[in-house]
């Protein structure tokens, strides 16, 4: 196991300070992620892409899902999960991959539950808010469980 040290201090084996940082890690995961979503579906709408919101929703949520999925991925290599000690690299980030498409299959199923006007009709930016937390559960778990030690 590759050692984890932040500021001198020694968190390899500590798993109170892995979940610590993988929520640090993740919040500026979704700060990136709820930023990107904001810019995506403001130019989406302004240009009128599509013509349903919830289709600008949608493809808002998709695009800065996947930038944020790579941003989250590389930190939490440097910070969490020991990289590379289950799979080969390939192998860790196709799971990796994977585990996000599934991820997003929920982020977006929730947007569209919380954003469509027959369901709840929530505004966009608090349900990528409500959907992101629900989300960062599967996240940890699936990765801690199936792909890092």
């Amino acid at each position: 196991m590759k050692k984890k040290q932040i500021f001198g201090f020694d968190y390899t084996n500590n798993e109170y300070m892995k979940i610590f940082m993988y929520l640090l890690v993740g919040g500026s995961a979704a700060l990136l992620e709820w930023g990107l979503f904001y810019l995506f579906f403001s130019c989406l709408t302004a240009y009128s892409v599509f013509s349903l919101q919830t289709q600008n929703v949608l493809a808002a949520t998709t695009m800065a899902f996947a930038v944020s999925t790579l941003y989250h991925y590389l930190l939490c290599n440097v910070f969490v999960f020991d990289s590379g000690s289950r799979y080969d690299r390939g192998a860790e980030v196709s799971l990796v991959f994977l585990v996000s498409a599934i991820g997003l299959g929920w982020n977006l199923l929730l947007m569209w539950i919380f954003t469509s006007p027959s369901i709840l009709g929530l505004p966009p930016m608090l349900a990528k808010i409500m959907a992101s937390a629900i989300v960062t559960v599967w996240n940890y778990l699936s990765r801690k469980k199936w792909i890092f030690k």
